[in-house]
This record gives C-alpha cells, structure tokens and sequence, in this order.
C-alpha cells in the first residue's frame, strides 16, 4: 500500500547534516509517509551514514552531480505517495509539521492542492520568523488561512521567496507531476518558479506557525557544486531573466496586474544588465538592454537611461556609480 506522503531530501556532501534532516522526518506525529533521498554526487561519507543509520526506513537514489532541481526531479518520479514535502537536507521539521497541514487542507478541501508554513532561523542572528519578516509583502493574519494573493508574491523579488519556503511545502503529486516539476535550466531560483507554476493550477493554503527549521549557516552552497556562482551578479542577472522570460509567457491567461508585475520586475533585469555592461565598457550591449527596459517597463528613468547610452555612455556610467553609492550610503545609516 503507497503512502500518503513522500517527503523528496536532495542532498549534497551533507554527511553531517542530513542525518538529523531525515530523523526529522522520522518522527512525525503523522507516520503514514516515506522518506525518498537523492544524493546529487556527493563525494563524503553521505551514502554511508544514511546506509547505516537508517537503512530500509528510507529509500536513497544516488546520481552524478547534475543540481539540485535534477534531485528532485528525480525523487518526484520515485515519490508514491499522494502528496509530495520537500526538505532540504540542513533544514529541519517540527514534530506536527504534516499534522498541521493536513488539517488545514482538510479545512480549505478541494480549493487547495498545496500547502505551506511559517519558518524560524537557527545558526543566525535573526529572531523572528519567514512570516514576520515578510509582513511589508503580506500578511498571513488567520491560523491556518488560503493565500489568494500567492502569484503576486511569487512575481516580486524577495516576496515569496520569504514568504513560501520550499522546505515547508506540501503538494499534492498529480498536480506537481501535471505542471512538469522544476525546471533543470535555473539555478538560483528554481523553486519560485516551480511554485508559480504551481499556483497557476491550485489553491495554496497555508499555517501559521514556524514548523520549519531553516538552516542559515554561511556556507558556500547549501544544494549542489554545480550552482556555487549564485552569488554572482551576471549569474543572478541571467538566472532571473530565465525565470521572469518564463513566467511572462506563462500569464497570457493570468490577470493583467500580474502580467503587468512580471514586466516590470524583467524590465528592471534589463536595466541590471546596463549597469554591468557600462562598468565593462560594453556600450552597444548596454543601450540594447537599456531599450529592453524601456519596452518591458517605459518609466521617465529607465527612458533616461536609455537616452544617456546614446548621448554619453560614461555619463549614464557616472550617474549608475552615483546612485548605488547614494542606496549604499543609506543602508550602512
């Protein structure tokens, strides 16, 4: 008989870590799940530890290091229960974590095929929770509530990002498996978009209350090698024009404001890439993608950008420098 949830932990070099993960898993009050791991390549003693520590109690797939979104890809094919938990292996789950989530999909039925919770940080200064810090963006005021504004949230940057954490999300599997999984062409924003995706075929419900531990020691990845340049600002530039190109030929159907949201935010990529292009010396490129901010998003500035990489290309350089130092300035206040 197939469980109820398979709970998918792609790791990597994690031999410290994803034994606690798992235990976490483990000891839920609600048991009729499975535990699916995906060893992205690891090349520590992860296959070992999990081997002996837990055995047939979980199933573990090992494979080359492709990345993470291939992990769990692959443990979504494995996964045979009807609904489908993501955990990251150095993130940790409260003991009612599945508990609290079923009884809030059982409260919002059929409207709601996903479901998520609030998170607190360990190994990290900061004392309040994902929910807390995302109050500018959204407010979740009900116990356990519906989110009808999650496409909205999914659209802006530093919006769902801290507001649905993938380490605290519940899926049903025919839905996830409808919408064709995370895309393997993204790397550093791979779950937004996986969830976008989500939201345009299901209801998202969700609980407030931090089930999840989330891990934020500063590590230099917290998934696969292969994505150790998301830090990098061409990488983060090419990354979210991936995504935001995606998710704007996804909202032909969608509301105008959220194709409207979708615009601006890949107009304000274009404009990061004048910034890199005019630091590089590239001027032809920096007034091609200055004209690409101007068609996603006509704004007096970014018409002024446009108009400077023509007239003078350092000009528009110096008043780029300028500003970041005046936001530099105003954050170090």
């Amino acid at each position: 008989m197939n469980p109820k949830v398979s709970v998918v932990i792609p790791t990597y070099n994690r031999a410290d870590k994803v034994r606690q993960s798992v235990e976490s898993v483990l000891a839920q009050s609600f048991k009729d799940l499975e535990v699916v791991v995906v060893d992205d390549g690891s090349s520590d003693e992860t296959g070992q530890t999990l081997n002996h520590d837990f055995g047939d109690r979980i199933r573990y797939y090992f494979q080359h290091n492709q990345g993470v979104s291939v992990a769990r890809n692959k443990g979504i094919e494995e996964a045979r229960g009807e609904w489908i938990a993501f955990l990251d292996s150095d993130d940790l789950w409260e003991q009612e974590k599945l508990e609290y989530q079923f009884k809030a999909l059982d409260r919002f039925g059929a409207q709601c095929g996903a479901c998520y919770t609030d998170v607190k940080f360990f190994n990290h200064s900061e004392t309040r929770t994902m929910f807390q810090l995302a109050e500018s963006n959204y407010r979740h005021e009900e116990e356990m509530g519906v989110n009808t504004d999650v496409l909205r949230l999914l659209v802006k940057p530093g919006g769902a990002g801290m507001v649905v954490c993938l380490s605290s999300f519940l899926a049903r599997r025919d839905v996830i498996r409808k919408m064709g999984g995370f895309d393997t062409g993204l790397l550093y924003s791979q779950d937004s978009e996986f969830m976008f995706r989500l939201a345009m075929l299901t209801g998202f419900c969700y609980v407030n209350c931090p089930l999840v531990s989330f891990d934020r020691s500063p590590v230099e990845d917290r998934h696969v090698g292969v994505s150790s340049a998301w830090n990098e600002l061409e990488f983060f530039l090419r990354d979210s024009q991936l995504r935001l190109e995606g998710l704007l030929r996804l909202t032909d159907n969608q509301p105008s404001a959220i194709r409207s949201l979708v615009r601006r935010q890949l107009g304000s990529v274009h404009s990061g890439w004048v910034n890199c292009y005019l630091e590089t010396g590239q001027y032809t490129k920096a007034r091609t993608a200055a004209y690409k901010a101007a068609q996603m998003n006509l704004t007096f500035n970014f018409a002024v950008k446009w108009l400077l990489t023509w007239i003078s290309p350092r000009l528009a350089l110096r008043t780029v420098r300028h500003r970041e130092n005046k936001r530099a300035s105003a954050f170090s206040v």
